[in-house]
């Protein structure tokens, strides 16, 4: 599977100036669109509790208002090498989890599931794909209720595991052997998936 997406872009984001101006009132003023990963990132920086933590993204897309970046989604490789009936590392192709997701505070109610929907319709529409792996941190007060909304289905949350953390930051991927760091406890997540194989 290759996703399509991002590197035809070349769009700069724009922030919401410190006077204010014109906010969105409905998520139908919203424009929803790809972009590249380094706008993404902008936003994550912004407005994502993990701010500019490095992760593995392959498509991206961008919510605007009048011309300003409001909003970023991005999708990749699920992080898990298996989730019992649906793969393991031998059949994982096909399936995509959702990395980041983030809105401005200017955006209103709904603004986040009508996104979600775009974006999976849209990738849906450029590639066959098994379904869609997403979470919920706990440990933010997230519960999942936008990802309820766009019909994932609510698998409970996450066995307990923890995070390799190098200078204050979380290591992805790579060796820990050798590495200066620590290991903290991770907050358990809530589970969420959306299942196509049977439209394959």
């Amino acid at each position: 599977m290759s996703l399509c997406g991002d590197s035809s872009t070349a769009e700069l984001p724009l922030f919401q100036g410190g006077d204010g101006g014109a906010i969105p009132t409905s998520p139908h003023q919203l424009l929803f669109k790809p972009i590249s990963l380094k706008t993404a990132l902008i936003a994550y920086k912004e407005w994502h509790y993990l701010k500019d933590t490095i992760f593995l993204s392959q498509i991206n897309f961008g919510s605007y208002f009048n011309g300003i970046i409001c909003g970023a989604i991005s999708y990749g490789p699920p992080n898990a090498t298996e989730l019992k009936g649906y793969w393991d590392r031998h059949n994982q192709l096909g399936w995509i989890e959702i990395k980041r997701l983030v809105m401005s505070p200017i955006c209103p109610k709904n603004s986040e599931s009508r996104f979600i929907g775009y974006t999976i319709k849209h990738i849906r529409k450029h590639n066959k794909i098994k379904g869609i792996v997403t979470y919920a941190d706990d440990s933010q007060g997230h519960r999942g209720t936008i990802y309820k909304a766009t019909g994932f289905i609510y698998l409970g949350k996450t066995d307990a595991k923890k995070d390799f953390w190098v200078n204050d930051k979380i290591q992805q991927r790579g060796k820990t052997i050798g590495i200066k760091g620590e290991w903290r406890p991770r907050s358990a997540k809530h589970l969420f998936i959306k299942d196509f194989r049977n439209d394959l």
